[in-house]
């Protein structure tokens, strides 16, 4: 045998016996794919910041020129610019340690993504997975759907006459700004002819209102389709197009009815307004009013007419709702560029100029008769949202991630995918702008994908601390493929959902005075369900519970059920750990010191003590009565401890995340992330350390 021949019989022989020695390994690379932060939407031509996260879930260390993202969907395309993304030079990633790649994309070229029905858009998938160069794929990733598409910058032919009314940045948080859309029609079902058939009236108008405020919802939006110039004929249909040929399904049928009066037509349409927003001003219900029903400035676009056709008409519903005390808001038009996208109705710089221009064009109107209400432009994709900047006073972007119900990764990745389209929306508009989500929800076939979907995107929405109009609530047929509520106005599934979550203020608000930690999601969700039905109960016995601190401290000492929930916190061994109940003067300081984070002044602490020993407050109601009585100071530090807990509980997005938040190093890390947080804290701010908590606690 040659000594070559001796050396590789050798080689192999140290080989096998490696494998077969106890305890013996061979070292194999793995990767994990866990998330990735892309816009879900994109212009065509313009670079956007994307990230790619992957766990090191093998036995080798990552090293540069070795490990890389490569582009997927199809196989290394080269449709984001690049085809692979290596890690920087020196850059090694450890087992079990997690890397995020940060790149720019751009595409350039549309050919490179898949046509749609619309020829001015393409759907690009973006998903990139990891790669040992030359020996195999590790993870290929999970897919994103990203829209790609023009959007030329236009200089506005009407600009504002003046700047749009200022509003308090308060008012658009995820705390203070919870909406629905209503509306009883789709674009689809406009082959009725009756535009007047959009408004909700009667028993609808009913029962949107009520499962309004049962769901804890303060804003409606509704659009109101404004009569033209000429009814009748319809003019505006597109002859050489099969998909929006007609408005009517009768060719030679009158649109808007057989009615040719426009002044009697807008007078119907104002009688229905005026009764809905009466209604909603009686629940005490905010409306945002959509002016809708035109596109471009002096020419059709599909079934909507020009907004000189439509001006008086608008005129006329502007004058008459000024002053009504149920008016939040003016949208100056329902997502203007993204219609005329879609109904293949821009073509040129100067179709982009009339939308442009039409729109502008409302919104002096608006402002030449009303100073005093703030206006916004619900535009439905990033892109498009730079020609209304200039005439908003909050932003409303409309924001549909498509997720898969059937595939736990792609429900996984709404938060993340929702969270960059955030981001780049606030870079759009800038970081002083409110804004909320003027619309968002899904269609899923599975209503119980309807509920996993609503709790992953309000979930990312408490994070950001972004306002929302969820889409939709309505009883009507035609909007069940998205609507909360049955056509008997029953909740469905994800209705409840926020039914629930109007109570999880108040619920982390204890979980962090008696405990110390936020709530886990299932105690969370147990609890806030207990508290809804019990609030239901109460009504129907003819009394009423508000998911307020002060309300529950009351209805503890009548309701059996709510007594028995605060006293099992009482009786936990969290609660045992953080306080010591047998003596009340110590004990009395120990609230304060946990709550406040100070101690109580002499007046305070005798005045609880005397309450425990001679007035029978009970020790077990000490921590909800104190908390519910505090001074301002002292609620804002409580508020902000209970704000850091939403967020950190919103964060647990994931079942793998949820599923680490347990034990008692879960109790220690959330002690430890809520015990620092005063009056002064900046929650924002403090928003990577809750993301630090949670990386740290589940090893991601």
């Amino acid at each position: 045998m040659s000594k070559s021949m001796l050396l590789k019989a050798l080689r192999a022989g140290a080989a096998v016996v490696a494998l077969l020695l106890p305890g013996a390994a061979m070292a194999a690379a793995g990767a994990t794919f866990i998330s990735q932060s892309v816009p879900h939407t994109m212009q065509l031509g313009k670079t956007y910041s994307v990230s790619v996260t992957y766990k090191n879930t093998g036995t080798t260390k990552w090293s540069s020129g070795q490990y890389r993202l490569g582009a997927q969907h199809p196989n290394d395309t080269r449709r984001w610019s690049s085809e692979r993304i290596d890690l920087p030079p020196g850059v090694e990633v450890a087992p079990n340690a997690l890397y995020t790649f940060t790149f720019d994309v751009a595409v350039s070229d549309a050919r490179y993504c898949r046509a749609t029905a619309n020829d001015q858009v393409s759907d690009c998938h973006f998903q990139w997975g990891l790669v040992q160069e030359r020996v195999a794929w590790l993870d290929r990733g999970v897919p994103t759907l990203v829209e790609v598409f023009d959007a030329p910058v236009v200089r506005s032919p009407a600009p504002p006459v003046a700047p749009p009314v200022a509003v308090d940045p308060g008012a658009f948080t995820a705390a203070n700004f919870r909406g629905a859309n209503v509306l009883m029609q789709t674009y689809g079902d406009n082959r009725l002819c009756d535009h007047t058939a959009w408004l909700p009236e009667g028993g609808d108008a009913d029962l949107i209102i009520d499962n309004a405020v049962a769901m804890g919802l303060n804003v409606l939006r509704m659009a109101v389709i404004l009569p033209p110039r000429t009814p009748g004929a319809p003019s505006d249909w597109l002859a050489d197009n099969p998909r929006y040929r007609y408005v009517c399904a009768d060719p030679d049928k009158k649109e808007w009815g057989a009615e040719t009066n426009r002044a009697v037509l807008v007078q119907g349409v104002i009688g229905k307004v005026q009764s809905f927003m009466d209604k909603a001003g009686d629940a005490g219900l905010k409306v945002i009013l959509v002016l809708d029903g035109y596109t471009k400035h002096d020419a059709n676009c599909y079934w909507k007419k020009s907004f000189l056709d439509v001006r008086d008409s608008a005129e006329a519903l502007i004058k008459t709702f000024k002053t009504h005390r149920a008016l939040l808001a003016w949208d100056v038009m329902n997502e203007p560029m993204w219609n005329a996208v879609a109904f293949g109705c821009v073509r040129s710089t100067d179709d982009y100029a009339s939308v442009v221009r039409a729109v502008g064009s409302m919104y002096n109107l608006v402002r030449s008769h009303d100073a005093l209400h703030p206006t916004t432009v619900g535009e439905a994709q990033i892109p498009l949202l730079k020609y209304w900047k200039d005439i908003s006073s909050f932003a409303s972007p409309h924001l549909y991630v498509a997720a898969n119900s059937r595939d736990s990764a792609s429900l996984d990745q709404i938060n993340f995918i929702e969270a960059a389209a955030l981001r780049q929306m606030t870079r759009e508009y800038g970081n002083t702008m409110p804004l909320v989500v003027g619309e968002f929800g899904s269609q899923d076939p599975d209503p119980q994908f309807n509920e996993a979907y609503y709790e992953r995107f309000l979930d990312g929405l408490t994070v950001a601390d972004r306002g929302y109009m969820l889409w939709s609530l309505s009883p009507s047929p035609n909007q069940q493929a998205y609507s909360v509520i049955t056509p008997q106005g029953e909740l469905k599934p994800a209705g409840q959902l926020l039914q629930r979550r109007r109570w999880y203020p108040v619920v982390q608000q204890l979980y962090v005075a008696y405990l110390g930690y936020p709530a886990d999601r299932g105690g969370l969700d147990n609890f806030a369900t207990r508290l809804a039905e019990l609030a239901a109960d109460m009504r129907a016995r003819g009394r009423t519970l508000e998911p307020t601190l002060p309300a529950i401290d009351q209805a503890y000492l009548t309701e059996p059920e709510l007594r028995q929930m605060v006293d099992s916190l009482f009786a936990s061994a969290s609660f045992r750990q953080r306080y010591t109940p047998d003596h009340a003067d110590a004990y009395v300081r120990q609230i304060y010191l946990q709550l406040f984070n100070r101690q109580p002044d002499a007046d305070g602490l005798k005045f609880w003590v005397d309450n425990m020993n001679y007035f029978g407050l009970e020790k077990s109601r000490a921590v909800l009565s104190i908390l519910a009585s505090q001074a301002e100071t002292d609620a804002a530090t409580s508020s902000k401890k209970a704000a850091v807990a939403a967020i950190f509980s919103a964060s647990l997005n994931t079942q793998q995340r949820r599923d680490c938040y347990a034990g008692a190093n879960a109790v220690a890390a959330g002690r430890a992330l809520l015990d620092p947080v005063t009056a002064q804290t900046d929650v924002a701010v403090y928003q990577p350390k809750i993301a630090a908590a949670i990386t740290t606690l589940c090893a991601l």
